[in-house]
């Protein structure tokens, strides 16, 4: 029992690795693990959270369930501010929470409706936190530690791919920064030479017209 288990977690964890190979911007990323939470998990609905650094705020950037009607919008967007409701206070603690019975909890935060049980866990790149994966479910204790687990596992892989992301877009900037550069200096010294050879008393007709082209 114990060894079907753990191969259908991995089963679930490669799914979600899968999954994310082609995703390639953090909303891209954010909306796949708000789907499959849903399709591989069964979960009743699953809102991704970014964190906004500037404003110490926490904005809803995905969903499945409710409050996604259609495509990639989000109804009624919420925005929480770090250290409020349970999402908050996950983003302030950097650690995951499940949450039994939310009519007991008074950090609940009613968002499309009310329901009974949550769990939250952060996102975390190179030690700062980048957003909070959180599930509420209408069955009183619904979540258990496999979910927790499991979704600690997910924000794992969804930091490793973003820190992916990030290394290969910094990468592409300072390539297209270093060619920018290399680019000016060698117009720059075209420039010059062209100055320079136009100045030559013995350039002249069509020689002095293309050397005028090529400064110019």
């Amino acid at each position: 029992y114990y060894a079907r288990k753990k191969i259908k977690e991995q089963k679930i964890l490669n799914y979600f690795a899968t999954s994310l190979y082609n995703q390639n911007t953090v909303d891209d990323v954010f909306w796949d693990i708000a789907k499959n939470c849903i399709s591989q998990l069964n979960f009743q609905d699953c809102v991704i959270y970014g964190y906004d650094e500037a404003r110490n705020m926490l904005l809803q950037k995905a969903a499945f369930g409710p409050k996604n009607p259609d495509g990639h919008i989000i109804s009624n967007l919420l925005e929480i501010p770090v250290g409020k409701g349970i999402v908050g206070a996950v983003a302030a603690s950097l650690k995951p929470e499940i949450i039994n019975d939310t009519r007991k909890d008074s950090r609940y935060l009613v968002d499309d409706m009310s329901r009974n049980s949550e769990i939250a866990v952060p996102i975390m790149v190179d030690g700062k936190l980048l957003g909070v994966i959180d599930s509420e479910h209408s069955v009183v204790g619904f979540f258990t530690k496999r979910h927790l687990e499991l979704l600690q596992k997910i924000a794992d892989i969804c930091a490793k791919k973003l820190t992916r992301n990030f290394v290969e877009e910094g990468l592409r900037k300072k390539i297209a920064r270093d060619l920018h550069d290399d680019m000016g200096s060698t117009l720059s010294s075209i420039n010059i030479i062209s100055k320079v050879a136009l100045q030559q008393s013995s350039i002249e007709g069509h020689l002095k017209n293309q050397l005028t082209s090529i400064k110019d």
